[in-house]
């Protein structure tokens, strides 16, 4: 390997130690996957809502209307009469995406700018300088990001509709029974083995995008000339950059599961009293399992910005380290006297 691990992991925690300005950018910096939350759980409010299989007197006054329909029918009535609520939602979490994804971006290009001047000698750090030299690189970044990330946002897209669009006609043509269910067993099966492949996939390109995230911003680069670079960088250092990844990865894992756990100490409580007590007694448990949860939010947000912030720093120093000119060796003097 071309890297000191031990110096590389060191340094890394000396930076995030000293210059705590990079923390606000970690915090920042995990806004980009954090906004994944919010389509999750529009997914499974439409999971819960569909698995209600129960009296009427258990839905909602709005959905009671639909509950003798059939389901085309239900729900081409349901989008006529709430279209406009689903289109302000839907633009609604389109701009709280954009919001979230703008902050990531920014918070990693600043931890990227904060780890090269403290590994150059830098003594102090500022907010608004390192959020000013980090501007001019957003646009570039969100390019290779749109570069990287949509070819396969649109195999999964195509896949998931040419899955939906064979089983209804499948059900439109009448199957049911056994051939209904080996279709559905058959596509589920095709989704799986190309998600396998996405997510292998997924696992190289991530590490071109690291390294190219890097060039463009350590180096002034652009889109493709930073991505040229980054798989350069990935092809020439590939056994360096897997074994940091790895330690990182798991570094990270162990450390997460602990910083989760005071959330399973919150909720575990709530969910016993409900389960032993039943749903008449739900209010109070829940009261204070969520006032317990806010109080403990503003220390996950740190300790996530600060585990950001040190596993940034290990990988820009990486990329510094393995892109370092090679100084020429000088030729031994000879004495005087030969």
């Amino acid at each position: 390997m071309k890297i000191n691990l031990s110096e590389i992991l060191t340094k890394a925690w000396q930076i995030t130690w000293k210059f705590k300005v990079l923390w606000i950018f970690g915090i920042l910096a995990g806004c980009a996957g954090g906004s994944n939350r919010f389509s999750y759980s529009g997914g499974s409010s439409n999971g819960s809502g569909s698995g209600g299989n129960g009296s009427s007197e258990q839905l909602p006054e709005a959905f009671r209307q639909f509950e003798n329909m059939r389901p085309m029918d239900a729900v081409s009535q349901f989008t006529g009469q709430y279209m406009g609520i689903i289109v302000a939602v839907i633009l609604l979490l389109c701009v709280l995406w954009l919001l979230f994804f703008f902050l990531g971006v920014m918070g990693k290009t600043g931890l990227i700018k904060g780890t090269n001047k403290a590994d150059t000698g830098t003594e102090n750090l500022h907010f608004g300088e390192l959020w000013a030299e980090s501007t001019p690189y957003f646009w570039r970044i969100f390019g290779l990001r749109l570069l990287i990330g949509l070819p396969i946002f649109l195999v999964v897209v195509i896949l998931l509709v040419g899955m939906g669009f064979a089983g209804f006609s499948a059900y439109s043509g009448g199957a049911s029974g056994g051939g209904l269910s080996a279709i559905i067993i058959g596509m589920l099966g095709i989704f799986v083995a190309v998600m396998c492949v996405v997510g292998i996939a997924s696992i190289v390109i991530s590490m071109i995008q690291e390294q190219a995230e890097n060039a463009i911003v350590l180096e002034d680069l652009g889109v493709l000339p930073g991505l040229s670079r980054g798989w350069q960088v990935l092809k020439s250092n590939l056994l360096s950059i897997i074994v940091i990844s790895l330690i990182l990865v798991v570094m990270g894992g162990v450390i997460g599961f602990l910083m989760a756990l005071p959330l399973l100490a919150i909720l575990l409580p709530v969910g016993l009293t409900v389960a032993a007590t039943g749903a008449k007694s739900i209010v109070l448990p829940l009261i204070i399992g969520g006032g317990c949860l806010l109080v403990y939010l503003p220390v996950l947000f740190l300790l996530s910005g600060i585990l950001q912030t040190y596993t940034q720093a290990a990988l820009t120093l990486t990329y510094r380290r393995i892109t370092a000119p090679v100084l020429p060796v000088e030729p031994p003097i000879l004495d005087a006297a030969l």
